[in-house]
């Protein structure tokens, strides 16, 4: 009677995954462009903004580096030329990271409120999983997606409201 028993509830524990793995769930995978959502977002002038000013500050200190790297990669720079080299590159670094923790800054409620409408959109039409399309395609995780499942252009409209 024991091993019966025993044999009972391996049998059952064995059963269990079989049950839940054949429970139907209606899902959907939906994509968006996460690059154009971003471009299309009314408050994306900010970020360009910041980036204009990045470049300004920055690009001339690109154009001091680069005859500096040229010299200390090929090794006819000066002690003076490396000198100048590593600080060139060290204030360019700093400037670097100041402008892109400025975009990340403008960047964060953009992309919360694209979060939130993508949220929005794909509960209301039945998407259970959205995905970036950019992402999908370079990971080679996605070959086919039928253009119904584009949800780039609602959001869109969600985020304009």
């Amino acid at each position: 009677m024991k091993r019966f028993a025993l044999f009972l509830a391996a049998l059952g524990l064995l059963a269990t995954p079989l049950v839940a793995q054949n429970r139907t769930t209606p899902s959907r995978v939906g994509f968006v462009d996460a690059e154009a959502l971003i471009q299309g977002h009314p408050d994306f002038k900010k970020v360009q903004d910041v980036q204009a000013q990045a470049r300004k500050e920055l690009q001339p200190l690109e154009d001091k580096l680069k005859p500096l790297d040229q010299k200390v990669k090929t090794g006819t720079a000066s002690a003076k030329e490396q000198q100048d080299y590593q600080t060139l590159l060290q204030t360019y670094q700093t400037a670097l990271k100041k402008w892109q923790d400025r975009q990340a800054q403008a960047l964060k409620p953009i992309t919360e409120e694209i979060d939130q409408a993508i949220a929005k959109v794909a509960k209301a039409q039945g998407f259970s999983v959205v995905m970036s399309k950019q992402v999908a395609a370079q990971s080679g995780l996605v070959v086919y997606a039928d253009d119904d499942t584009d949800l780039t252009q609602a959001v869109l409209k969600e985020i304009r409201k």
